[in-house]
């Protein structure tokens, strides 16, 4: 029951809607719809099921299309959950595509010196050589920044709040690990990283943490001053 009654909440009820496909009015031309009412998150789910039944499926972002055997044409309202998921997805990789080519940019423009390592679902990970790494993470919060202004004026939004152009924070650490200060004790690692192999815990920083730290970067400074 809690589960229906959430479902309700978020997702709302599903209602038939009459539209008429031109402007005659022959009835022939006239289709029914169905779409999600009532809920917090019921005009996302609408367009998302928009996107997915619409002739030639394609992110919003850098128009990334659905495979043609998933197409509408091809299985009609088949695969629904499926082909939304597919909305979601690829849109998030499109996110990765476009933040990681700022990061590269970024990186030329800063000289940082560093490559890109590996992304894990929602985290992105780089290799940088030690004296850069808070120029790194400062141009990883500009890349998130840019990728998160090109997103939501692509949807015609025209607010974007800090809490969502910035990362919470940006992890520097000399290991992977997911909490740059859990020790990682285990049972085959019953000492931890830090007595068993020396490795301290890393730092965690918000942007505003990192404009601190960049001050005392003068030859990164310069480069502003230059501009």
């Amino acid at each position: 029951m809690k589960a229906k009654k959430i479902f309700l909440q978020t997702k709302g009820q599903r209602k038939k809607t009459y539209v008429q496909a031109n402007d005659d009015d022959d009835n022939d031309n006239i289709k029914w719809i169905r779409e999600w009412y009532g809920g917090t998150e019921s005009y996302m789910f609408n367009k998302l099921e928009k996107i997915a039944t619409s002739a030639e499926p394609e992110t919003p972002f850098l128009r990334c299309r659905i495979s043609r055997a998933l197409e509408p044409i091809a299985v009609g309202h088949d695969y629904m959950t499926s082909r939304v998921n597919w909305v979601v997805q690829s849109s998030a990789v499109d996110f990765l595509h476009i933040i990681l080519v700022c990061m590269k940019w970024l990186m030329e423009s800063f000289k940082i010196q560093g490559r890109f390592s590996i992304s894990i679902h929602d985290e992105i990970r780089y290799i940088i050589r030690d004296e850069h790494r808070f120029r790194a993470a400062l141009a990883l919060q500009f890349a998130n920044l840019i990728t998160r202004s090109y997103f939501t004026s692509t949807l015609n939004l025209n607010d974007l709040p800090a809490s969502v152009a910035f990362f919470t924070s940006i992890e520097i650490d000399k290991c992977l690990r997911k909490d740059s200060k859990d020790d990682c004790k285990t049972p085959s690692n019953s000492l931890g990283l830090s007595k068993g192999y020396g490795i301290s815990s890393g730092i965690s920083l918000n942007v505003y943490e990192l404009l601190d730290r960049l001050k005392m970067d003068q030859s990164f400074i310069e480069m502003f001053d230059n501009d």
